[in-house]
């Protein structure tokens, strides 16, 4: 790409912070010249490297902590790189947090004619523009009254109006509308449509929505961890941190030692579990299926004694606890009467139509008088995790099969799972 062409370039931008345990630790660090170290380093951003063209719409995610902020503040001027450069042509209008730029003692009328100077504008061209400052922001009133006065939502309108209408050269948005009200923010995105038709504006916008990031963005840049993973097709780099996001950790895998740390067993010394697996549909042990696949679960536990009319209740459960399936053994209307020792029990459901994410196995156990010995939540983590194109997906706790008609007709002519 040649130099006339290109908006934004870095070149192994990396930024350093250094993080103090006590505010007297500064003092100390200023008095040391150097000789001792009163500091940890936080590397915010690591050896990252890009080009943007004008013209473009890119879009940055990532999860909270990946340096997304960041990066957007050293293309705006607002962080210096602490090695590594960022080249950046033309004039910049940014929306980061909230209120971000605004003197809050100045009014909406005198924060206009504030940001358009530090934009460079002229009194003059910030007069030709103000009425329609003033009219997109629809705040009435309060446009003569401290912004200190404002609500979230009026905050958002006045930054906005004031970004877009200076006429900028790169736009950068960072979460910022999602604050405004849904009037407000397909009134915005409608003027955000005209501006990239008519003007040539290059966009930076971060959002956790992967959804608007593919429909407004055509390629996308995935931090993780402050350094770029990967810089692609805006739809690819959108369905690699979903996955990622969705894949099981560590920390969410259950240990092979029981219990694990999420686990809550409440259990008299009737009963004692051994162990719970997820099996494949060939019977080998596994952490994660995806949507739609057989749920097959499989539970061994001791009984220190016989149990007559015994009932088993197992049931799927959510992040939060809260209980998505659970079946008994009692509803076929037979009991099971166990003898002391090891017993495995399988649980399968056909179908489990569950969105990507975490969920967990719960037991329980009842005796013939209706009395639970054992109780066991969150006993087990697993992971549903998601197929290609599930990104384009809206919110959902549900996977469902779905089909469509429109105007009587079948939509699409041809049925795809995965529209």
């Amino acid at each position: 790409m040649s130099c006339e062409k290109i908006a934004i370039s870095a070149r192994n931008l990396t930024k350093t912070y250094r993080l103090f345990n006590h505010p007297g630790d500064r003092i100390k660090q200023f008095f040391s010249l150097g000789l001792k170290r009163y500091y940890r380093e936080f590397t915010a951003l690591d050896d990252v490297s890009f080009d943007i063209g004008k013209g473009e719409t890119v879009g940055i995610i990532g999860r909270n902590g990946s340096g997304k902020s960041t990066l957007l503040q050293l293309i705006c001027g607002i962080l210096k790189p602490t090695a590594g450069t960022i080249q950046v042509n033309g004039r910049v209008s940014a929306l980061l947090e909230l209120g971000a730029g605004f003197h809050p003692e100045f009014t909406g009328r005198e924060n206009v004619y504030f940001q358009g100077a530090v934009m460079g504008l002229s009194r003059q061209e910030i007069d030709a523009r103000f009425d329609d400052i003033a009219a997109f922001a629809d705040i009435g009133e309060f446009m003569d009254q401290p912004v200190r006065t404002y609500s979230s939502g009026m905050f958002v309108r006045l930054a906005f109006a004031i970004a877009t209408h200076v006429e900028p050269d790169i736009l950068v948005i960072d979460e910022a509308l999602a604050v405004g009200d849904m009037r407000f923010q397909k009134k915005s995105f409608d003027h955000l449509s005209r501006m990239l038709k008519h003007s040539g504006l290059t966009l930076i916008l971060v959002s956790h929505e992967l959804r608007q990031i593919q429909r407004m963005c055509r390629r996308a840049i995935y931090l993780d961890q402050g350094r770029c993973k990967l810089d692609a097709d805006a739809s690819v780099a959108c369905q690699a941190y979903y996955e990622t996001s969705f894949a099981p950790t560590a920390a969410t895998l259950p240990d092979k030692a029981m219990p694990s740390t999420h686990v809550f067993v409440t259990q008299t010394d009737e009963a004692e579990l051994i162990s719970v697996a997820l099996l494949d549909q060939d019977g080998r042990e596994t952490h994660a299926i995806h949507p739609g696949d057989p749920l097959w679960i499989s539970i061994r536990f001791r009984l220190n004694q016989p149990m007559k009319r015994l009932e088993l209740v197992v049931g799927t459960q959510s992040s939060d606890l809260t209980y998505l399936s659970s079946a008994s053994t009692a509803e076929r209307g037979t009991w099971l009467d166990l003898d002391a020792g090891e017993h495995q029990i399988d649980y399968i459901l056909p179908r489990f139509p569950l969105a990507p994410g975490p969920y967990f196995v719960r037991l329980n156990l009842r005796d013939e008088n209706f009395r639970l010995f054992f109780v066991g939540e969150a006993l087990h983590a697993f992971h549903v995790k998601p197929k290609s194109g599930d990104a384009n997906k809206p919110a959902r706790l549900l996977d469902l099969e779905t089909h469509w008609r429109i105007d009587g007709k079948s939509w699409p002519e041809q049925h795809r799972s995965d529209p």
